[in-house]
């Protein structure tokens, strides 16, 4: 694995478009009620008058706000000795807790949009690309840099705009189309000067279809933008954690032909001839559908399922009334002269197929392990990487159960694992040798009683998985907190307080936190830090009553389980302080 560069022009976010338009990736919502009305828009066609656009901060992209002002404090920083002034200020554009004036200024966009009534002439900008955010589209201004430095460093702002495929650095032509809370989301016209990281984008739907964001970007480089991801997530949520070194991205053996489920859907409108509908995902920044007839980043096996539910699915479309999602997945299956049963077949002997049905049961492989759920329930959908993402979990846990033993005993200190959120068992079942006793807890039947199955076929014996919620785990756990390990693995919204409190309360010897959802994830370890509960540098938080138990968080390692797109995985380890 290459080390990673603190050069942050490097960060991603553009396709490969000389090319002519690509859509901004907004989505329409629901206007709002209770805030001040932007210009309003023209009549339809049809002589009703569009319902006046509403303006909210809690409707703005969060991670659009963070990026533009972490741009307008670098930009006033850039250039300054550190003896020039004490402070960076509160805040730019209006008074330092000011909500009044940042309302007027954040509803009050000083240029027209095509959603607000402007003309294409009217609504056609020349920018300069700043920033990207982690969700992979850029901010950009009119301003070139040395305009944007002068009038930050006099505490004012420009108005910024959301661009889609644009890269840090370069220049483009854009269209303003939807006003938001102090910024302006836009489609990308075109490149204008290109960043000499862009490369040609392989699949031909690139930059139309919303499933992926950064295929005009080297690999290398999609692995040091995540990274930073992970950074500034951390760091958004407490500046101490910026301090806190990020390893690395895990990369994918396969950064194409990865993914083993893919979820093609289409609508039926109005007028569209019934031998005409399209078939695939979503236009970028759009609720209408586009037509794909294959998807590079699924396997090769999902590929001709892809092929095939579409073919399915345009023999029978009279018979569908509203549109419908269909699904692909990969699965693997007792061969020729094999076993007649998954569980009585070893790994090794199955074959790669694919299920187009929703209602049947799949099989994935870890390694030598074997897992089976139905086809429509979750699982990781890149089965390339999870032996290396199952075998860092265990090799952490079983290098900090070997490190915390009072002696050399090859035994370790570490005798109970707790899987909270444990789905069908991945990594309850992918770590249970190491221990006397796993445990694993989930709210679904349905997912406990994989986990049970998947446990007796690989032989983990010395596991349990128990129906309830995450939320009283700690109700039914007996073991000494001292011997035992917890994994957290929630889903994409983060944990609850009341679960990281009693998590705390109880307080196992080491925590490894699993998660989809970065910003959440820091947002939890943030929540144990106010508790008094995790230690940076030394530093706890002021409390009233310290915990039992204190973590310092011992390594953050992300993994890309899906080049090509925005998401990262990522792992924290966390080690208790005694």
């Amino acid at each position: 694995m290459p080390e990673h560069s603190a050069d942050s022009s490097m960060l991603p976010l553009a396709p490969d478009t000389g090319l002519k338009r690509a859509v901004s990736p907004s989505a329409l919502s629901t206007d709002p009620a209770g805030a001040k009305p932007e210009q309003k828009r023209p009549k339809t066609q049809q002589g009703r008058p569009h319902r006046p656009r509403r303006l909210r901060k809690a409707d703005a992209d969060e991670t659009v706000l963070d990026a533009i002002e972490l741009l307008l404090r670098e930009t006033w920083l850039n250039g300054r000795a550190a003896t020039d002034c004490p402070e960076i200020p509160a805040a730019f554009g209006w008074s330092p807790g000011d909500q009044d004036a940042e309302a007027a200024y954040s509803r009050s966009p000083p240029v027209p949009a095509k959603l607000a009534g402007a003309s294409e002439a009217e609504c056609t900008f020349d920018v300069y690309v700043y920033e990207m955010t982690e969700r992979g589209v850029s901010i950009a201004a009119r301003e070139a840099p040395e305009q944007l430095h002068e009038l930050v460093s006099q505490g004012q702002r420009p108005w910024f705009f959301v661009v889609p495929f644009t890269l840090k650095g370069e220049q483009a032509r854009i269209r303003s189309v939807r006003h938001e809370w102090g910024y302006t989301q836009s489609d990308l016209l075109e490149v204008t000067e290109k960043s000499p990281l862009r490369i040609d984008a392989p699949c031909a739907y690139f930059g139309r279809c919303s499933g992926c964001q950064l295929q005009h970007v080297g690999y290398n480089h999609q692995l040091e933008f995540k990274r930073q991801v992970v950074e500034r997530a951390f760091a958004h949520a407490n500046p101490l954690f910026g301090k806190l070194p990020v390893l690395s991205v895990s990369q994918s053996p396969l950064p194409y032909g990865y993914r083993t489920k893919l979820t093609p859907h289409f609508d039926l409108r109005k007028n569209t001839p019934i031998d005409n509908v399209p078939i695939g995902f979503n236009i970028a920044g759009q609720r209408r559908v586009l037509d794909i007839e294959d998807c590079m980043i699924g396997t090769d096996v999902v590929r001709r399922g892809f092929a095939q539910t579409r073919k399915d699915a345009h023999a029978k479309m009279a018979s569908y009334k509203r549109g419908a999602t269909l699904l692909v997945r990969e699965t693997n299956v007792p061969g020729e002269g094999s076993g007649t049963s998954v569980a009585d077949t070893p790994a090794a002997e199955l074959v790669k197929e694919y299920t187009l049905d929703p209602k049947s049961w799949v099989t994935d492989i870890v390694g030598d392990l074997k897992f089976r759920y139905p086809a429509s329930s979750f699982f990781q959908n890149n089965a390339s990487i999870l032996p290396a993402f199952t075998g860092y979990v265990r090799e952490e846990l079983h290098k900090w159960s070997r490190q915390l033993a009072a002696n050399d005993s090859s035994n370790g200190v570490l005798k109970t694992l707790i899987d909270a959120y444990c789905g069908s068992g991945l990594f309850g079942i992918a770590c249970h040798q190491d221990f006397e006793k796993v445990l694993g807890i989930e709210i679904s039947n349905e997912s406990i009683s994989c986990a049970g199955d998947n446990a007796k076929m690989n032989g983990a014996t010395n596991t349990d998985f128990l129906l309830g919620d995450a939320a009283r785990l700690f109700e039914k756990v007996d073991s000494d907190p001292s011997s035992t390990a917890v994994i957290i693995d929630p889903p994409r919204k983060g944990s609850n307080p009341d679960f990281l409190d009693q998590l705390i309360a109880y307080g196992p010897r080491v925590i490894v936190y699993i998660a989809c959802g970065v910003p959440a994830q820091a947002r939890d370890i943030n929540h144990m830090y106010s508790r008094g509960a995790v230690s940076v540098d030394g530093h706890t938080a002021t409390v009233d009553s310290k915990p039992a138990a204190v973590y310092r968080i011992a390594a953050i390692q992300p993994f890309d389980l899906f080049p090509q797109t925005y998401h990262v995985e990522n792992i924290v380890t966390l080690v208790r302080e005694d």
